[in-house]
């Protein structure tokens, strides 16, 4: 009689991988403190925290790949649930939605940036009807709008019955310059006035800032786009093949550009904080601020307002992609403590390069 076979132990692992899983792990915790600390860090480690949540997934499978190999190793068993620990602290709010008590008058806010009425993914033949479709199906009380012009916004008004305040983003008054938009949509809630405002004295580039009211209420409702990066996505990923080539020019150039352009939004983000404080009323802050929720940008804003996503979402959230597959979240709604938050949704719709969020709220009473 045959003896039985005993399967062979795995082996353990080398120290040299678990001492590299450890060093990694410390070196992911560092970079989030810093992302959330610096302002204006230099392009590698801002473009390190802003791919972030797929850093981290990379890591997440790397590590249980490792302890699949040395499946006897508790080193590296540890570590990966390190790794899902950490991630679930960091987002693990945004996986399962926990609405607040529903308490004042019911309020429905849309952002969306539709790209000036190109289109988008979708190719809808004509997308301006498209986004007013979307809009009349979603029935909100609030709609903030970036990337429109002031001829885009009289088409959208004329088709939703929308009272909108507009401003192009440097204040020219030109109608066919992109811009902002705050639109109320009766009857729950009636536009009382706004305009452009600089984020900072002295600069060009602008926020729209309007008074709504809701029954017996005036809110502020502040929308934001802050400046996007000086290379576009074609020009970027070009860019990136030329670096990957070796040529240095070009990865000189991606990175001047991305460190200037998070200097910029962090001024911008700083001036328009410094405002926003200074509000008595109600106050709802939405739109396309071109950075993800773990720079310092998003970790200042979220010491003062409760980013809507948090506790009325599902999922990552993602409301636009980079090269058409790398999802990212860029559009976001901010809410000071007077609102509660219901539900937070991404609409999947091709209208635009970008999707819409659309959040239900309440508005405590006085």
């Amino acid at each position: 009689m045959d003896a039985p076979e005993h399967p062979l132990p795995s082996p353990a692992a080398p120290p040299l991988v678990v001492a590299l899983g450890v060093l990694t792990l410390a070196g992911v915790v560092g970079l989030i403190a810093v992302g959330r600390m610096w302002r204006a860090p230099p392009a590698l480690v801002a473009a390190a925290v802003f791919f972030l949540p797929h850093l981290h997934a990379l890591l997440a499978a790397a590590f249980f790949a490792a302890w699949w190999r040395w499946s006897s190793s508790r080193a590296l068993l540890a570590l990966w649930v390190a790794v899902l620990a950490l991630g679930a602290a960091l987002w693990g709010g945004s996986w399962s939605a926990s609405a607040q008590p529903v308490e004042g008058a019911p309020l429905r806010v849309l952002t969306w940036n539709v790209h000036r009425l190109w289109g988008g993914p979708g190719e809808a033949a004509d997308p301006g009807s498209c986004v007013a479709a979307v809009v009349r199906e979603e029935a909100p009380d609030v709609a903030v709008f970036l990337e429109v012009s002031a001829d885009d916004v009289a088409r959208l008004r004329g088709e939703l019955d929308l009272r909108c305040v507009h401003s192009d983003y440097l204040g020219t008054g030109r109608p066919r310059v992109g811009g902002l938009a705050v639109c109320a949509r009766g009857p729950r809630a009636s536009l009382l006035g706004g305009g452009g405002v600089p984020y900072s004295d002295g600069a060009a580039w602008r926020y729209v800032a309007a008074e709504v009211g809701v029954g017996d209420r005036v809110m502020n409702v502040v929308a934001v786009h802050l400046s996007p990066y000086g290379v576009g996505a074609r020009r970027f990923r070009a860019e990136l093949l030329e670096a990957a080539r070796g040529e240095a020019g070009a990865l000189a150039h991606l990175g001047a550009s991305g460190q200037q352009t998070f200097k910029v939004q962090g001024a911008q983000a700083a001036g328009l904080l410094g405002r926003v404080e200074r509000f008595r009323d109600p106050t709802l802050l939405a739109g396309d601020f071109n950075s993800t929720r773990d720079t310092a940008l998003h970790t200042a804003l979220r010491r003062h307002l409760t980013d809507a996503w948090d506790p009325g979402g599902r999922g990552f959230g993602a409301t636009a992609t980079l090269f058409g597959w790398v999802p990212l979240r860029v559009d976001y709604l901010y809410a000071s403590r007077e609102f509660a938050v219901q539900e937070a949704t991404v609409l999947r719709s091709g209208c635009s390069d970008h999707l819409p969020v659309v959040v239900q709220l309440s508005l405590a009473a006085p």
